[in-house]
């Protein structure tokens, strides 16, 4: 049970689906977010909960009278701006709260307002998420935390509200990060292989479907395969995670492996996919969209069109 107020500063593709399932558990939840109109549209989807959906005209009021802060936004820019800037979270954190960062945002950031929290005598980890819109939405998120193990135990029970798994990533301010970089850098290396996969086979003359069959039944089964394939077919690029934000990931990925003189080719490469799928347009699609840059090479697409695939020369 959690019966203390939660402020949920960013709801959109996730903090929207976060919100929700707080309000579904009878939480108080005091919003904010850029947007007025996605503020309005969570008010009423809340309403038909035992929870109570508060609108705040900034972070700062918001984060007034709450237990816990969570942050959900999309890059450093945003969450400087909610954290530290005019009308932040930092002008009404105190010593008696926890503030959560749930985006994926750079490590310098992270140990500063990491700092300015522990300067007031609050509390601060950094949980990046993983489990798109749908584990938003559903409360079965998973969670890898950076920070004190006394401070994850505190807001445990909260967590459990919103996630299946809680991942104590190590007690760094930072750690939550450091592993969510690796995560999303595997993700988007096995779905860029799993695409040349199906690329290959509709070159060969077979089908999408076939594959993924074998796929299914053998070790090149794999989550994000699995879980991206139907809306191939279904050729639904809506976004349960912008590709825009996978590159930004990626980059911070890479970054940081520069810095530990970790070389990483593989990875490189899909980066260099990443950037051409931005300067193409497909930001704001599913990281799933990288696929329109392979059908593009091959000329025609590997799901749901007329055209057949070259013949084999003989």
């Amino acid at each position: 049970m959690w019966n203390e107020a939660v402020a949920m500063i960013g709801v959109g593709t996730m903090g929207r689906g976060m919100a929700l399932t707080l309000a579904a558990h009878g939480v108080r939840v005091q919003a904010w977010n850029r947007s007025v109109g996605a503020l309005d549209e969570l008010r009423d989807a809340a309403s038909k909960f035992s929870g109570a959906v508060a609108l705040a005209a900034t972070p700062a009021e918001a984060t007034r009278g709450a237990a816990v802060v969570i942050t959900c936004v999309s890059n450093d820019e945003a969450l400087e701006e909610v954290g530290a800037g005019p009308g932040g979270v930092m002008e009404a954190l105190d010593a008696a709260q926890v503030w959560i960062d749930c985006g994926t945002t750079g490590l310098e950031l992270t140990a500063r307002l990491g700092a300015l929290a522990g300067e007031r005598g609050a509390h601060f980890l950094d949980a990046p998420i993983t489990g798109s819109m749908l584990g938003a939405r559903g409360g079965t998120l998973t969670f890898m935390v950076g920070g004190a193990a006394t401070t994850l135990s505190s807001v445990r029970p909260l967590l459990d509200m919103l996630g299946r798994h809680v991942v104590h990533a190590g007690p760094r301010v930072g750690d939550g990060q450091r592993i969510k970089y690796c995560l999303n850098m595997t993700q988007s290396v096995v779905l860029q292989g799993v695409l040349e996969g199906y690329a290959l086979a509709r070159a060969l003359g077979l089908e999408v479907d076939t594959l993924h069959e074998v796929f299914e039944h053998s070790a090149g089964k794999t989550g994000v395969g699995s879980f991206k394939t139907g809306y191939l077919q279904r050729r639904d690029f809506t976004p349960h995670f912008k590709l825009g934000l996978m590159h930004k990931d990626l980059r911070l990925a890479l970054e940081s492996a520069q810095a530990a003189s970790a070389r990483l080719p593989l990875s490189e490469r899909v980066l260099e996919v990443y950037q051409r799928a931005v300067a193409a347009g497909l930001a704001d699609e599913d990281f799933l969209a990288t696929v329109k840059l392979l059908e593009d090479q091959l000329s025609f697409p590997l799901t749901g069109g007329d055209s057949p695939p070259p013949k084999e020369r003989g």
